[in-house]
């Protein structure tokens, strides 16, 4: 009876470990979006969610704790979260820091290939982290070049099947786009 029991107690410490593992590897699957991220006023790109800093300057709005995001029903590239961010209103002659929420939403393209929609999204002067937020994809370095204190990366993404090849280049110098090209081929 005691080696029933203790099999019994092993067999549901064992099916309770299985199960926390379970739950860490959905919780790991959550999509967040970490303290500092930028996020925009409405599910359409460009339209970023603009505050005022401690001297008035207007500036893009980061969040100020990690936030776990919800798709966007009608575009799955977007999500979306209650967040907290930072705002300076001016009260007499002085800048007043706020700590306040709205609703944000994020790009969060679906890891699909690169979409002439995406490649249109990436803009001269971004970073290759910016581009990639933007794609979802990682792009291949093919080379890196340095002169006269500029160094230079080119980048390649490519995907080839039976009925299209899709080609995407990028040149960073000092980690900013300086150039990019899209292509498709259909057969």
């Amino acid at each position: 009876m005691k080696k029933l029991a203790k099999a019994l107690t092993v067999g549901v410490l064992a099916l309770g470990l299985l199960a926390g593992v379970g739950a860490n590897k959905g919780e790991a699957a959550t999509v967040t979006k970490p303290i500092g991220s930028t996020f925009y006023k409405s599910a359409l790109v460009g339209t970023t969610y603009k505050v005022q800093d401690y001297k008035g300057n207007t500036i893009n709005a980061k969040t100020t704790k990690a936030v776990t995001l919800t798709p966007y029903a009608t575009n799955k590239n977007f999500s979306y979260a209650t967040v907290t961010f930072v705002d300076y209103d001016k009260v007499g002659t002085k800048w007043v820091k706020y700590t306040k929420t709205a609703k944000g939403y994020f790009f969060t393209p679906i890891k699909n290939g690169i979409t002439y929609n995406e490649y249109t999204n990436v803009k001269k002067g971004m970073t290759y982290n910016q581009t990639v937020s933007i794609t979802g994809e990682y792009m291949k370095l093919e080379s890196t070049y340095t002169y006269g204190g500029i160094t230079q990366k080119d980048y390649t993404w490519s995907r080839y099947s039976d009925t299209n090849d899709t080609d995407f280049y990028t040149v960073f110098e000092n980690n900013k786009l300086t150039y990019k090209s899209y292509s498709v081929s259909e057969y």
